[in-house]
């Protein structure tokens, strides 16, 4: 293997574990907000450490717009949602040997997983006849060797960030506002002892600073290792940036798990997941057009269109499938996570 690529892998390594272990303290601090504010343990999960764990993916998504590299954000929302179900969820099954799940999910979380599916769905696909002008303005860059218009084949618009953005503002409100008192009712009582210590503003601020340096630089060494390996941008944000930035949602689950917090794990993957699809995406979306290549939010070439974007379809109804008895078992646990093993073997061509 060339030397160069070796030295790119490392380094993205590094970087990688800068931003795990900067995301790592930021999600510990936002964790003792919530015990402050003492929020229910699943409402926690689906907005203090959904936040704070899909941090990473969101300051990872300014600097890839930043670079003129945007196709890279698609590729990480889409990758760490699958990672969040399937490798994390798979590993913690594994881990549990079993969890009962108490939440209604097949009432509240799953519609708006599938919702968010379906939304992601018409915002990347070129269906109408602005989506298939902007499709071929950027193909006609191509063309002409425009750097700008390399490795696009559909972009999502101002317009269509703006609407996943409100997707997630009627989802909060859903959960905080409409349904607070069915919220209390399920809520495990939390402990009154917590009190504010000046350490966790102090790891608040070195893990705020440690995602920052970290996602720049695993953007910077993902486009020069794609490069180096002749792929695609978002093949490598699916893997390595999305296996990276999903892991501050692996450690709260196997912490949680420890405690027997399952409705804590089930509230951090799916409100991580939701929050990718209505925010990392959105946010970056709204804002690419001010800055970076002025364009708006590219979407990466076949792999998101016809093998990422699927298989997070397929991922969902498998998840459907393995929660409707309110139970995951270790055995559930390895299917799932032989289902990401799966995807990453697809996503390198590997079988």
């Amino acid at each position: 293997m060339d030397t160069s690529i070796l030295l790119h892998i490392l380094l993205l390594l590094v970087s990688l574990a800068v931003l795990i272990i900067g995301a790592d303290k930021f999600v510990g601090g936002t964790e003792q907000i919530g015990l402050l504010l003492r929020i229910p343990p699943f409402i926690m999960g689906i907005t203090v450490l959904a936040v704070g764990t899909s941090f990473p993916e969101l300051i990872t998504a300014f600097f890839a717009i930043q670079d003129g590299t945007s196709e890279i954000v698609i590729g990480t929302v889409v990758g760490s949602n699958i990672a969040n179900i399937l490798l994390i969820l798979g590993l913690t099954a594994i881990f549990a040997k079993k969890f009962t799940i108490t939440w209604d999910l097949l009432h509240g979380d799953l519609p708006i997983l599938f919702g968010s599916l379906l939304l992601l769905a018409f915002v990347v696909y070129p269906l109408s006849a602005a989506d298939m002008s902007q499709f071929l303005a950027i193909s006609g860059q191509l063309e002409q060797g425009d750097a700008a218009g390399a490795g696009a084949r559909a972009v999502i618009t101002v317009g269509e960030s703006a609407m996943l953005l409100a997707g997630y503002v009627l989802y909060l409100h859903y959960y905080t506002v409409r349904h607070r008192e069915e919220v209390a009712k399920g809520a495990v009582e939390i402990a009154t002892e917590a009190r504010f210590r000046a350490s966790h503003l102090f790891w608040l601020v070195v893990g705020l600073a440690g995602v920052l340096v970290g996602a720049k630089f695993t953007v910077d060494f993902s486009v020069k290792l794609a490069a180096d390996l002749h792929i695609g941008n978002e093949v490598v944000a699916a893997s390595l940036i999305a296996f990276g930035t999903s892991m501050p949602e692996l450690v709260v689950s196997i912490s949680a798990a420890r405690r027997n917090n399952f409705e804590l794990i089930l509230g951090n993957v799916t409100g991580s997941n939701i929050f990718n699809t209505f925010v990392v995406l959105g946010l970056p979306g709204l804002l690419a057009p001010l800055f970076g290549d002025r364009v708006p939010l590219q979407v990466g070439e076949q792999s998101v269109l016809f093998l990422q974007l699927p298989y997070y379809g397929a991922t969902l109804l498998l998840f459907l499938v393995v929660v409707l008895d309110k139970t995951l078992t270790r055995t559930e646990g390895w299917i799932i996570f032989l289902a990401y093993i799966l995807f990453i073997a697809k996503l390198f061509s590997l079988i």
